[in-house]
């Protein structure tokens, strides 16, 4: 058999108009509420129907802003956001006496 040729990087995000691929859908949800909204209520502008410049417009702000977060914020950032939102912060006891060992966590550099 021949050796196919592979992607290097094969773990690396794929980008499209320098948005990850992972986070193409808080993008097109948002367009698609903007584009269709004004269909269902049948807002017009003139003799132009509403849902197409704020859907392109909506698609083009929200596509400035994931550009500049690209740029500005470590990969994975807004769904890593996402998630701390989302399980905010949990209740904690702090640890017994005898649930810690100081021994256990407490090295000596000395040799």
């Amino acid at each position: 058999m021949r050796r196919r040729a592979t992607r290097p990087n094969v773990f690396r995000g794929l980008k499209r108009f320098g948005v990850y691929s992972t986070d193409w859908k808080f993008i097109l949800i948002p367009t698609a509420i903007a584009y269709i909204v004004p269909f269902v209520f049948g807002l017009w502008l003139g003799y132009v129907p509403l849902g197409f410049p704020l859907g392109l417009l909506v698609f083009l702000i929200l596509l400035g802003i994931f550009n500049y977060l690209r740029l500005s914020k470590p990969s994975y950032w807004l769904s890593q956001k996402f998630d701390a939102e989302i399980d905010r912060w949990t209740e904690y006891r702090p640890p017994l006496r005898g649930e810690l060992e100081p021994t256990s966590w407490k090295t000596s550099n000395r040799k």
